[in-house]
């Protein structure tokens, strides 16, 4: 059984015998005018008598009456509106006029994912959207779109002077991603605006003069060209797509790729030979010369790379050494003072035999201003220390913007955090330790000034301090025991 959709296209092709024929499609509808044959009504009549509730189909006469098709005047003129559902993500078109329209718009473009197309028998696929046969009206299971990648747009690369004659938004829609069918005829069309697309997107500026479509070419000299008319598109198109492919499927480089090879196009480019004619001939030569000039790009980029990453290594090995070297003197800083505080108690301890009434208040200063000292000296240290860290922290931050932003953050990550954050440990452990020694120190200069000046029994105090420890080890020596007895019970 013959679907409406396929006695709606016998239908169009038979309309398209009249010469005058006026037919347009936008998404979801088609208007048609024209003179139409007694096989040609009879057509349209056996297309709206198929009962279909998504596709909707109106015939009027010349005095603007609706009619059905088969009472209608063979060689008069009808008009004919054919209204049908459709959407932006999956749009369905009849009629290759309808094709054209969507491939010139950039909107229905972005948003569609794949197109129906009621004319063909094969379908395509570029790499922005599917293109199928339109055979019955059943939805297809469609998956995300990815979202458009402002970052390759052609737009980025190709100056516009004028709203009408812009390069693309997009490179994908002209890019296609299998092998096309042979004798397709949407094919063909797509080719035929694919190549003035992708040609839009090789030059380096676009402008209108006098009604006159031009480009500009950066090269040594400047070319100013004419724009002219691209022909044997179906011929050429896989060498335009393949130099589309190569400046712009790469996100990094796109500016380079593109201004090496515009600049290759303006070398020896004849001004009395217009863009499109042009590029046949000589873009295989000159993609040829930038693919060589960006690969001679690439090894003086690796160079520079391989210094830049020395750079770092040895600005690394000194950051590290400043920091254990950071580490090596707060360590020594700290036994210099423990030093001086045992050197002070040493003096007094020597002094003990000296026969005195009245308490060594000088000495209990002495002990004061040692403790002032230490505490004084590990303080200015550690500050010091800590404004230093905070300087080289933010100076490391802004070589990871600034000089090494060719590195992700897990290459960064292993060359330079890692060994500075070992570093950075050692030195707070050493902070750590040293902090503990520093606080005994101070304790043992206080307590012995308080002793020295008698504010607390010195005899009373080393008989407490002895039960204190004596009781301790009782009650450790009681739970060991116990503890083995429980564990060991006697046999």
């Amino acid at each position: 059984m013959t679907s409406k959709i396929e006695l709606i296209c016998a239908a169009i092709n038979s309309t398209r015998q009249d010469p005058q024929l006026t037919l347009s499609e936008d998404p979801g509808r088609i208007d048609i005018s024209g003179l139409m044959s007694k096989l040609t009504l009879a057509a349209w009549q056996s297309a709206i008598d198929v009962p279909c509730r998504l596709i909707n189909i109106t015939c009027k006469d010349d005095s603007d009456d609706l009619i059905r098709p088969a009472d209608g005047i063979a060689g008069s003129l009808h008009r004919l509106s054919i209204i049908f559902t459709t959407n932006s993500i999956a749009p369905n078109l009849f009629t290759m006029e309808g094709w054209r329209s969507f491939l010139y718009s950039e909107s229905a473009i972005e948003s569609a994912e794949l197109v129906r197309l009621a004319f063909i028998d094969e379908g395509f696929e570029t790499m922005a959207f599917r293109v199928e046969p339109w055979i019955d009206l059943i939805s297809s299971q469609l998956s995300q779109k990815k979202p458009f990648d402002s970052e390759s747009s052609p737009r980025r690369q190709v100056r516009s002077q004028n709203t009408e004659f812009i390069a693309p938004a997009r490179i994908e829609p002209w890019i296609l991603k299998t092998p096309s069918p042979p004798k397709n005829l949407a094919v063909d069309i797509w080719s035929e605006i694919a190549a003035k697309r992708i040609i839009a997107s090789l030059a380096n500026e676009l402008y209108r003069d006098d009604g006159v479509d031009k480009v500009v070419l950066f090269g040594q000299p400047p070319r100013r060209i004419a724009f002219g008319v691209f022909n044997n598109a179906s011929d050429s198109i896989s060498l335009l797509q393949k130099a589309a492919k190569w400046v712009y499927f790469d996100a990094k480089d796109i500016e380079v790729r593109h201004t090496f090879l515009s600049a290759e196009l303006a070398r020896d480019w004849d001004s009395n030979v217009s863009f499109s004619e042009g590029m046949p001939v000589r873009l295989p030569g000159a993609l040829d010369s930038a693919n060589l000039i960006y690969k001679a790009h690439l090894r003086s980029g690796s160079k520079d790379t391989l210094k830049a990453l020395a750079d770092l290594r040895k600005t690394l090995a000194d950051e590290v050494q400043k920091v254990l070297q950071q580490t090596r003197d707060l360590s020594s800083a700290v036994w210099r003072d423990v030093a001086i505080a045992i050197g002070v108690i040493a003096i007094r301890l020597g002094m003990s035999n000296i026969k005195t009434v009245e308490p060594l208040t000088s000495f209990a200063f002495v002990y004061f201003m040692v403790a002032l000292y230490i505490s004084v000296s590990y303080a200015i240290t550690i500050s010091t220390d800590a404004k230093f860290l905070e300087i080289a922290n933010a100076a490391r931050k802004s070589w990871r913007n600034k000089l090494y932003a060719f590195l992700d953050n897990d290459d960064y990550q292993v060359l330079a955090d890692t060994p500075i954050e070992r570093a950075l440990i050692a030195y707070r452990n050493a902070k750590n330790r040293t902090a503990c020694v520093v606080l005994c120190v101070v304790f043992v200069l206080l307590a012995s000034m308080v002793v020295e000046l008698r504010w607390i029994d010195f005899q009373g105090l080393q008989e407490a301090a002895f039960k204190f420890v004596a009781g301790t080890y009782d009650r450790l020596e009681d739970f060991l025991t116990n503890f083995l007895r429980e564990k060991f019970p006697p046999a």
